[in-house]
This record gives structure tokens, C-alpha cells and sequence, in this order.
């Protein structure tokens, strides 16, 4: 299921992104939670040193303004992330676009805000962790469809 999750995350990635999102740099400063935000200077940093090795073209990622990466293995910190995985499915401003479901309790959704379509959420609930991706951007729902039937 990691796989999976990191699999969708990478080719997340490659949208275009604009917008912020607020809701989720709460998790900025909790205590056991993993926050990582990965903001336009790097990802046009990162596009440059795999160019100039020699690797793939990865222009759209170097347009990409911001993606947040929030995930715990911590008790308390997992339920408030299943907490808000499970907001955003009854959130009448998001859609839910995917859910997988295994046999071993791994969930995997991803949703897109329908007041601010330049939002992609990844979020996924396994027994001893949680995890969410917000992916901010200026991509179309025909993206996201292409992205999913890839």
C-alpha cells in the first residue's frame, strides 16, 4: 500500500500548481505528526540538478507552487488525520474522485476541492499510520482524470 501511495504521490506531482491551502499547515507545529511543505524554489531547483544530470524532462514539476506531506505513526496524530480524511468525505466543497480499500485495512482516497479545482488531496488511513498530500495547483479536472486512468 506504501508503494501504491508513493507511486500516486510522484505522479501527483507533475500537475501545475497556483492556489494555497490554509486548512492543513495546522499540522505545521503538532506534536507527532510528520510535516514536510515543499514550496516553488524547490521543485525549479530540483527540475534543474535532474535536467543537467541527464534525466527525464520534468518541466511541470518545476511549475509546481506548493505540495504539503502530513503523516503520523503516532496515535493521537493518526486519529486527527483519519479525523480529517473522513471531513473531507462528507464536505460538501469536496469531491471524491477514488477510494481503494484492501483486504488488510489500507485506504487510500483522493478528493478535489469543487470551490477551488487547483486542489488535488491524497490522503490514506493503514493501521499504524495515516498520511495526507495536498497538491495545490491550476489543473483541470481532465488532468486529474488522465492522471487517474494512467
Amino acid at each position: 500500500m506504501k508503494r501504491i501511495f508513493l507511486a500516486i504521490c510522484i505522479i501527483a506531482c507533475s500537475f501545475s500548481m497556483q492556489a494555497q491551502n490554509k486548512i492543513f499547515s495546522k499540522y505545521a507545529t503538532m506534536d507527532g505528526i510528520d510535516f514536510v511543505c515543499i514550496n516553488k524554489a524547490m521543485f525549479n531547483l530540483g527540475t534543474k540538478f535532474i535536467s543537467a544530470a541527464g534525466g527525464e524532462d520534468l518541466d511541470k514539476l518545476g511549475s509546481l507552487d506548493k505540495m504539503l506531506i502530513i503523516s503520523s505513526e503516532n496515535t493521537d496524530g493518526k486519529k486527527r488525520i483519519d479525523k480529517d480524511i473522513n471531513a473531507l468525505s462528507t464536505d460538501d466543497d469536496y469531491e471524491l474522485l477514488m477510494t481503494s480499500h484492501s483486504s488488510g485495512g489500507d485506504n487510500v482516497f483522493i478528493f478535489t476541492n469543487k470551490r477551488k479545482p487547483h486542489e488535488l488531496i491524497i490522503g490514506t488511513k493503514e493501521q499504524n499510520q495515516s498520511s495526507m498530500i495536498v497538491i495545490i495547483g491550476n489543473f483541470t479536472k481532465e488532468d486529474v482524470s488522465n492522471f487517474l486512468n494512467q
